[in-house]
């Protein structure tokens, strides 16, 4: 008797379990709401392969919340956004004067190269005005990436809007060459805020919840409206439906009495999609016992 009783009870956990499952799911797809997290990806630059940047999705679309210099992921600006311009791996071979047309207006060119420092010198601009300019030391033992970071944008300040290594500085009898083997680009100028209500296509943000650690590095809450405006045009249909049975009921009370009314009432099937495994729990506590 007491194998059966555990393997009845082992049962029942089962059970349980899928049931709970079945009635989540169930709950997610009906009231229409969809969570989108923030993650953590790699750079392609091999050179920060240790590191990585957020990006969120968002019904399709990727986007990358801003995120301070010295930040970790899960303290990125959920709801401010930046369309990812560039993450590349590719080598640009550069002599002085020459430029990099990233796209969407923006461009790095270098300036100048001094042979005897190893310094190069170089420009990033926005439709041709400049935004910043650095002078790396290229060398075995330096820290070959640029990282620009620009204030104000969003209302947020120290936010990372690039990333450039140089790999190498070479001189040859004629002229240098760099090779630069890295550019990391958000459109910051481009870049929006997003406020609870504001809409995406069908989707409406209802939630931001900031991120506190590396299980929950923020994510945005959205309600699908048209699965709100359905159920409402459900309800609306139950509501109608259910006036024209009371309609009905009223009509023919001469001919039924309140007895056999209640006993209709009380026969209409009522058992929720999971119920069956409650039914199953009784059968088998009667063969227990």
């Amino acid at each position: 008797m007491k194998k059966y009783t555990v393997v009845s009870l082992a049962t029942l956990t089962v059970l349980i379990a899928v049931a709970a499952g079945i009635a989540s799911a169930a709950d997610n797809v009906s009231n229409g709401t969809s969570i989108c997290n923030v993650v953590g990806t790699h750079y392609e630059c091999s050179s920060w392969s240790n590191e990585q940047y957020p990006v969120i999705d968002l019904f399709g679309d990727t986007y990358v919340p801003l995120l301070a210099s010295n930040g970790s992921i899960c303290q990125s600006h959920v709801n401010k956004l930046a369309n990812l311009v560039l993450d590349s791996n590719e080598t640009h071979t550069l002599k002085p004067g020459e430029k990099i047309d990233l796209g969407h207006g923006y461009a790095l060119e270098v300036m100048e190269i001094d042979i005897d420092s190893e310094n190069v010198w170089l420009e990033f601009t926005k439709d041709g005005q400049c935004v910043a300019d650095q002078n790396i030391l290229v060398g075995t033992d330096s820290n070959n990436t640029w990282t620009v970071t620009l204030d104000n944008i969003q209302g947020e300040n120290d936010i990372v809007v690039m990333k450039v290594h140089v790999k190498q500085l070479f001189v040859g009898t004629e002229t240098s060459v760099i090779w630069i083997d890295g550019i990391w680009l958000i459109d910051y100028a481009n870049a929006r805020t997003l406020n609870v209500g504001d809409k995406l296509g069908e989707f409406t943000l209802e939630q931001i919840i900031s991120g506190t650690d590396s299980s929950n590095q923020g994510s945005l809450a959205f309600k699908n409206t048209s699965v709100a405006d359905d159920a409402s045009v459900n309800d609306d249909s139950s509501d109608a439906d259910s006036s024209d049975a009371d309609s009905s009921d009223a009509d023919s009370s001469s001919s039924s009495s309140p007895e056999r009314r209640l006993a209709k009432l009380t026969n209409e099937k009522t058992e929720s999609p999971t119920s069956w495994y409650w039914n199953f729990w009784e059968c088998i506590i009667m063969r227990i016992r």
